[in-house]
């Protein structure tokens, strides 16, 4: 009995001592480099490897994280929000559009001190082929149009007026991604926004994605820059639901300033004093030519 008190103490000696030493000198950090784990797991590290699964439409991946973290939260929440505030120049895939191709994330995560694991099952609403179509359709319009020849309005009225025309909204609102307003040719207001902001962007218009409410109802929208100048565009009120099923194009939410932008209201993260200071908007609605 004696002898097994004495293994028992030594054991709990030993986890003290492991304990203490992977706090003071980041034990696993160093198993870590030794080769004994898998793979490095600093914040931007491992934020950069989740991005690229969830760019490349992986629906899981288990990473390693080494390092202290305040809660578990942080892999839920800020590591997701370093993700979609990435805006590579490279590409139109991440920052806004990414935000809004992703419908869920799930995270497990166990571990030890210092040493975790996390497993990572991500929810799309458009998977990574439909993704390159809508990349490849938007080249094959560009090139057939000359996008590189327009004028930086004339660029931005050509977007809005064919995605007004090839589409028509989801009054079932079943049909949510870029691919499904551009392909599919219907979707609701998160498919007209998703894709504007897709084709702004490969056009070289700066553009962000904006959410709010329209007319007391959830909804979303965008903003682009023009001559300094950010202005609100919103694809899906502009091309209004017709007993015909005629597509017409309207500009009555076509480059507007905030007063002129009616019964829009922003959601709290776009409507505060650092996001207008870094997205100042035109005072006045930009003077339309037919």
């Amino acid at each position: 009995m004696g002898k097994f008190i004495k293994f028992l103490f030594s054991l709990i000696l030993l986890a003290v001592i492991l304990y203490t030493v992977n706090d003071r000198y980041n034990l696993a950090a160093w198993f870590l480099a030794s080769g004994n784990a898998s793979q490095a797991g600093n914040e931007q590290t491992f934020v950069n490897e989740t991005r690229t699964a969830m760019l490349d439409g992986v629906k899981e991946i288990e990473l390693k994280y080494v390092g202290k973290v305040e809660n578990m939260e942080w892999f839920t929440e800020d590591a997701i929000d370093m993700v979609y505030n990435m805006d590579d120049a490279a590409t139109s895939s991440d920052y806004d559009y990414l935000q809004y191709k992703t419908n869920r994330v799930y995270a497990h995560i166990k571990g030890f001190g210092n040493a975790l694991t996390v497993t990572y099952e991500f929810e799309y609403n458009e998977t990574e082929k439909e993704t390159a179509k809508v990349d490849e359709t938007i080249k094959s319009l560009f090139g057939k149009w000359k996008i590189d020849k327009l004028s930086d309005y004339d660029k931005i009225k050509k977007i809005h007026d064919f995605i007004i025309k090839n589409a028509s909204y989801d009054t079932y609102t079943q049909q949510y991604s870029a691919y499904d307003n551009l392909i599919n040719k219907s979707s609701t207001c998160q498919g007209y926004m998703s894709l504007a902001y897709k084709m702004f962007t490969e056009a070289g218009i700066p553009c962000r994605i904006i959410t709010g409410t329209g007319n007391g109802e959830s909804h979303g929208w965008n903003i682009v820059k023009l001559n300094g100048k950010w202005f609100n565009i919103d694809c899906t009120w502009d091309d209004p639901l017709t007993t015909s099923g005629e597509n017409i194009a309207t500009y009555d939410y076509f480059l507007k300033s905030d007063k002129d932008f009616k019964d829009h209201s922003r959601d709290e993260e776009f409507n505060n004093e650092e996001f207008y200071g870094n997205y100042i908007m035109s005072k006045m609605s930009y003077k339309i030519s037919y």
